[in-house]
């Protein structure tokens, strides 16, 4: 475990000027999706999950060019806007990702491939949530606490949406007449 976390935390500098951002989300779109492929094929991955990621891939390169046609003069005018901190953004945007992707690749995460296992576990969880016999045990063992954290937490997650789609930290903003 020691000779491997040296390499896990290699990182290689950017060697050349910054591109313009949307071409910057092009290369990071593109290599993001290759070595995800190469990753998944070095871990052997059986044939499901190939497939479902070469259709992620290509759903992703289509999204990729979209957000690129989309945001074309909009993205050259915010990167222009971030002056001396979009190198350092950028950096540390590729950090980020190159580290959970390796936590990704080490971990063998993946996404369930098949619709029953995702209907099985909303099936369970709306069972245990519906059943008292739960509730009940869930009280007298205590492990009420942990569900009122988890729920003050999804609310927490809730709120900020909220705010974030309002764009304002209280109400709405209204115009006066």
């Amino acid at each position: 475990m020691r000779a491997s976390l040296p390499r896990l935390f290699r990182l290689s500098a950017p060697a050349r000027a910054a591109p313009p951002p949307t071409q910057q989300a092009a290369s990071a779109a593109s290599s993001a999706a290759e070595s995800a492929a190469s990753a998944l094929k070095s871990a052997q991955a059986n044939p499901q999950v190939q497939r479902a990621v070469d259709g992620a891939s290509k759903a992703y390169e289509q999204g990729a060019a979209a957000v690129r046609r989309v945001a074309g003069p909009v993205g050259d005018r915010v990167g222009s806007m971030l002056g001396a901190y979009r190198a350092p953004l950028t950096y540390n945007a590729k950090v980020f990702a190159s580290l959970l992707r390796q936590v990704y690749v080490r971990e063998s995460l993946a996404f369930p491939t098949s619709l029953s296992t995702w209907a099985h576990a909303y099936a369970s969880l709306w069972a245990r949530g519906t059943s008292p016999a739960f509730w009940r045990g869930a009280l007298q063992s205590g492990a009420w606490a942990g569900l009122a954290v988890g729920a003050v937490e999804a609310y927490g997650i809730f709120k900020i949406g909220e705010i974030l789609g309002r764009r304002h930290l209280v109400g709405y903003k209204l115009q006066e007449h």
